[in-house]
């Protein structure tokens, strides 16, 4: 069988959550709407010598990885703002001071700060949640001191003062204090490792809705779901032959945080679906998640059922809401230990369940201590893991602690071969997600067919060793390298993904920790 014909008889149905914003696209548009943007030295002399040329045109001829693209590019939307108030900032300063001395100076700054206030507030995505955080703590503040002053100073018996009105005094302070804290916990602050990993990176949540808002104008204009197809022909170590065939997807933003309260966000997403044929057989199916990858043999994959009623060579892969990692059935999966490498926003989740369990177990609400209490006395040994607090759930069964959550459930949008739709299984989503999330507005594309672009021969960008998004603080904010290269290692320089060159060790790294998962079962 040719190339051609193996991709399309293996093709793959993706199905996605009901409230998915980003689909698999062609690579062309999304170059087009970025900007490049050097990230180390070698990069800035580079970029020099081709400045002039298109992006699409210019992103193959580079040879430093140290490069980024930039999907949003206002001003106002990143750091950039940061940057130009501080040189306006330290101009306005300096010609302050030249003109009118420590008056103008003194006129400088204070203008400088309303600046930085204004910026906050037009920039910000948190400033709805910590400002009224802020005035809440000052206000507590002013509570407790203010009856310092009145007690210093007797104005009434000493006796009626501090026996009666000060007990009082402070009985109603910690009541308003616990109410308070309960709504700015529920509220104002109700995921609290978003709220920091958004201060510490460049794709926040404010650059996750307007990065929908440009995928939508890109989706209007090219409505074909795409993916890149390659076929490779290997031998083992056995002599057997083997035929790998990879489906790779683009997407232009993640946005798990946004949608599952997930571990993070990025701009640009590289995806990959692979079905591995051993002398001319399916054997298996590889396909990308969070960490190494997932696989499972070809006789447990779900396939495309025909109108007649049988099996066709299409497996279903379900799509993770907003990570876009692939399973090979619905599964929903609650806990900060899904994500292996994301070790500061699993401290961070960790740490925020701690706070509100601790909170929970001193509300004044009865029923909420008691489910604190239970959890502690269920499981007084691991109270501090990870997944301690994962299936803490109220009478109403909602869940009380916000943890990540891995939704593939394919209750949305269906890309792919057409079949009966009705024997293909799907969860639901909005039962594991608030309403506001579960039916947040989406613009899915209009074609329900696959595009399909060939990576044999390799087209130039492809050979774009840099990031597809912008580079963050944490190394799981930054965008992707292509589906060809890895990051850099301690040698600094990218190495091709092991994916990528070598399909059969991938094979066997997965296969290997499939047989020890399937031994701690037994």
């Amino acid at each position: 069988m040719e190339d051609q014909d193996l991709i399309t008889t293996y093709e793959p149905v993706l199905r996605f959550a009901k409230s998915e914003r980003f689909f698999p696209m062609a690579v062309e548009p999304y170059l087009e709407a970025c900007q490049l943007f050097p990230s180390g030295p070698e990069a800035v002399v580079e970029i020099v010598t081709h400045i002039g040329e298109a992006l699409h045109n210019r992103i193959g001829k580079l040879q430093s990885e140290q490069y980024y693209l930039r999907f949003v590019n206002d001003l106002l939307s990143d750091s950039d703002g940061w940057v130009w108030w501080g040189g306006l900032s330290a101009l306005g300063m300096v010609l302050a001071w030249l003109i009118a001395g420590f008056t103008g100076l003194g006129i400088a700054v204070t203008a400088s700060a309303l600046a930085a206030l204004v910026l906050f507030m037009l920039v910000s995505p948190i400033r709805l949640r910590i400002i009224p955080a802020i005035f809440a703590a000052v206000f507590f503040i002013y509570l407790e001191l203010l009856p310092v002053r009145f007690f210093l100073k007797p104005y009434l018996n000493i006796a009626v003062e501090y026996l009666v009105l000060l007990p009082l005094y402070l009985l109603a302070l910690f009541y308003l204090s616990v109410r308070t804290m309960k709504f700015i916990l529920n509220r104002i602050i109700p995921e609290g490792p978003g709220l920091v990993m958004d201060m510490l990176s460049q794709a926040t949540e404010k650059i996750a809705q307007e990065a929908y808002g440009r995928y939508a104008r890109l989706v209007e204009d090219d409505p074909h779901p795409t993916y890149y197809a390659r076929v490779l022909h290997e031998n083992d170590a056995a002599g057997a032959a083997w035929t790998v065939i990879q489906y790779h997807f683009f997407y232009a933003f993640n946005d798990w945080r946004l949608a599952a309260n997930g571990m993070n966000h990025h701009e640009g997403d590289w995806e990959l679906v692979a079905v591995y044929l051993k002398q001319g057989e399916p054997y298996a199916i590889l396909f990308s998640q969070h960490d190494e990858g997932g696989m499972e043999y070809w006789r447990d994959v779900r396939k495309v059922v025909d109108a007649q009623g049988h099996p066709t060579l299409h497996p279903i892969i379900y799509s993770a809401l907003g990570s876009h990692a692939n399973y090979s059935r619905p599964v929903v999966i609650r806990s900060p230990s899904l994500y292996r490498t994301g070790l500061a926003q699993r401290f961070l989740f960790w740490a925020d369940g701690l706070i509100h369990y601790t909170f929970l177990l001193f509300n004044p609400n009865e029923k909420a201590r008691q489910i604190a209490l239970n959890e502690l006395y269920s499981h007084p040994t691991s109270f501090l893991s990870e997944d301690a607090l994962a299936g803490l759930r109220d009478e109403e069964d909602h869940y009380i602690i916000s943890l990540p959550l891995e939704i593939a459930s394919g209750d949305g949008l269906r890309v792919g071969p057409a079949g009966d739709v009705q024997r293909e299984p799907v969860a639901k989503s909005s039962s594991y997600l608030k309403r506001a999330m579960s039916e947040r507005p989406v613009t899915r594309p209009t074609v329900r067919e696959w595009r399909r672009e060939h990576l044999n021969p390799e087209p130039d960008w492809l050979h774009y060793k840099g990031l597809w998004g912008v580079k963050s603080i944490l190394r799981n904010e930054s965008g992707p390298p292509g589906p060809k290269w890895d990051r850099p290692g301690k040698s600094g320089i990218p190495e091709v993904r092991m994916r990528w060159g070598q399909p059969l060790k991938w094979l066997a790294l997965l296969e290997a920790g499939k047989g020890r998962l399937n031994n701690r079962k037994r």
